[in-house]
């Protein structure tokens, strides 16, 4: 089982409501003293915690690993993912790649700072509520889209990614109500998103927008609108991928709809990934 490591402990709190009361106080013991835990034999842990150790197993195969010693390989894994040390570099000391490290710090400080919880988990509702999403983006802004293909889908959504302006319209007026509709444009006003978009609505489907531009033609058109970083500005944005900042919004919306059904969506990953390695 391949697990998100530094997530370990959260896909663990998401899950309380799956767990007997026993093994949610096994839970909240883990959660709260992972160093200990993952010294201790399942007899001590038992022994401890006044459970038995038939109820450690089979919570951690709740938790989808096949017993105890797997989780615990998880588990200290995920503590030397967290007490790993940051890793000094001179790199940063050139002028034109310490700017270049500044852009970078910059896109990512202002994505989050852009971004409210709220704004993640309306999408996620849109995302888990659409029986078929449809992704748009042209150029740069196409590879993002296949990027989103690959990634969601991997997970249990289903996503169809179109680059073809041509495609896209026709796809947009085979959308419905039951339909999610994501249009892609840094800038907010590439005419084909646009048109491909307007379609979907009066289709009735949901419209999920990813902008720089809030007052965008773009975003106004959508329920719901996500802002990226625009690199334009940047001193040395010419150097850094167009598709940056939108990579790094689709990883918080992963990590989000991950979180918020983790058992299941890792299940899932690790069933798509299986059947890569079979080919």
């Amino acid at each position: 089982m391949e697990y998100l490591g530094e997530n370990l402990l959260h896909g663990i709190a998401c899950s309380m409501e799956k767990f007997t009361s026993s093994e949610s106080e096994l839970a909240k013991y883990i959660i709260g003293n992972p160093d200990e835990i993952s010294q201790l034999s399942i007899n001590q842990i038992a022994k401890k915690i006044h459970i038995s150790p038939a109820t450690i197993t089979r919570f951690c195969q709740k938790i989808s690993f096949s017993g105890f010693n797997e989780f615990k390989h998880e588990l200290k894994r995920y503590i030397d993912l967290r007490n790993k040390p940051a890793a000094s570099s001179d790199i940063k000391e050139i002028d034109y790649f310490s700017n270049l490290y500044q852009n970078h710090l910059e896109i990512i400080e202002t994505t989050f700072r852009n971004m409210t919880y709220f704004d993640i988990q309306q999408a996620i509702t849109l995302l888990t509520k659409a029986e078929r999403v449809h992704v748009y983006g042209i150029g740069n802004s196409g590879i993002a889209a296949q990027e989103f293909k690959w990634k969601f889908f991997r997970i249990g959504i289903q996503v169809e990614s179109i680059t073809d302006p041509h495609q896209a319209v026709m796809d947009a007026a085979l959308s419905s109500d039951r339909s999610l509709v994501i249009g892609i444009s840094v800038s907010g006003k590439t005419k084909e998103i646009i048109d491909a978009v307007k379609i979907s609505k009066r289709q009735g489907a949901s419209v999920l927008a990813i902008s720089s531009d809030k007052t965008s033609e773009l975003s106004r058109l959508a329920d719901l609108s996500l802002l990226v970083t625009s690199k334009n500005s940047m001193h040395m944005g010419q150097n850094i991928s167009p598709t940056l900042p939108l990579f790094l919004l689709f990883d918080l919306l992963y990590t989000e709809l991950v979180a918020k059904d983790y058992i299941n969506r890792v299940q899932i990953r690790d069933k798509t990934l299986r059947a890569l390695k079979n080919i």
